[in-house]
Parts: structure tokens; sequence; C-alpha cells
């Protein structure tokens, strides 16, 4: 019946050492797609379609967490200021959510809609070497990571002070990496700017006092 089927529907069929090969077309791109047997009611679909409609569906299943975590970083922000005056930010921090890679917590996007607020140009997930950061904000030359807990262990430390001087090396001479917990966010994300101005204040001095 199937073959009779395929026949029928002009199906391509070649026979291979006694075995029928049918090649009904996608049902996205066309391309011939090979099957041991044909049926009408069946949608075929080629290799590189099903590769783009599952990376489409996760993409999709990101989005819609990534737009979640943004509702919520927005009524956040809502509690400790007049969110009226986030507007313009919001709006601009909304339209990089479908990036791929970025945005994955909550605090990053109120970090993000804090440092467009207050007017910073800032870079977002930025490769370096074979690291990535958090946020680069050239005019206070300043790389900032979001941790969501305080690294214990003396190995541990050492490993991230070595990754965070070769970091600051690559981006240049003044340039300082700064770690903010997300409680400090959660807190009061307004905030953000002035801590890290007195970071980078206190470690130039002590730099001055060497």
């Amino acid at each position: 019946m199937a073959h009779y089927e395929a026949i029928e529907d002009n199906i391509p069929v070649e026979t291979h050492k006694g075995q029928n090969w049918y090649y009904p077309p996608c049902r996205i791109c066309g391309t011939p797609v090979p099957s041991w047997g044909y049926r009408r009611d069946v949608q075929y679909t080629c290799p590189d379609c099903k590769r783009y409609l599952v990376e489409a569906k996760l993409n999709q299943d990101s989005l819609e967490k990534k737009t979640a975590k943004f509702k919520e970083a927005v009524k956040r922000i809502s509690k400790v200021t007049d969110i009226s005056r986030y507007e313009t930010a919001i709006k601009a921090v909304k339209k990089s959510l479908d990036k791929k890679g970025w945005f994955q917590s909550t605090e990053e996007i109120m970090v993000a809609i804090e440092l467009v607020k207050r007017g910073y140009k800032i870079h977002h997930q930025v490769k370096i070497y074979e690291y990535s950061v958090d946020f680069v904000i050239p005019e206070l030359k300043v790389a900032l990571e979001i941790d969501g807990r305080i690294f214990h262990g003396k190995d541990k430390k050492e490993r991230e002070s070595i990754r965070d001087e070769v970091i600051c090396n690559k981006l240049g001479d003044g340039w300082e990496l700064i770690r903010i917990d997300t409680e400090n966010i959660n807190m009061n994300i307004t905030r953000l700017i002035p801590a890290i101005k007195a970071v980078t204040k206190s470690r130039n001095k002590k730099k001055s006092a060497v």
C-alpha cells in the first residue's frame, strides 16, 4: 500500500539490496528525506531542519525564562526607588533579552538596567581569553562580576585572583575587576555605582601608598 501511495504522490523510490527506499520532501525545506517506508499522513523533516526546530524551541524556552526574570528585576527595583525614572533604561535592556548567553540571572538584569539608567555605556558577557566577564564599563575602567555566593577555600581564591589579574592586564592600565554579591544588589540596586566608585577609590589609595 505504501509503495502505491508513493508512486501516486510522485515520491522518488530507489531499491537497494532488495529494500525500497522512499524520498519524500522535507516539510520545511523540501530536501528529500530517506525513509524505509512512506505514509501520506506523516510529515517528514530532514536532519538540518530538525536541528533548527530543536534550537528554536530551546531559544524560545530561554527567552520565556529571561522574560520572567526581567519582570522580577523590574519588580525588585521598584521596591527601592521610583521605577518611573527607569522607563528608558528598562526599554533599552528589554530589547536585548533575546541575545544568546545574556542575562542569565535576575541580578544581571537589575545591574544592566541601573547602569543604563545612570548613562553608562556597557558591554555584557565579554570574552577575555578563556574567561567571560559579566559587565565591562569603559568609562569607569571597571570589569564587573555578579557573584551569587562568596567563594570559600584558599585554592578557589587563588584561582580567582589569577583570573582577575589576567583580565585586568588584558583590559589595560588602570582597570579594576570588582565583584558585587547578589545580596547587595537585591538589597538596594541604587547603591551600585557609589559602591563601585568607593572600591576603586580605596584600591587606588592603597596602590599610591605602596
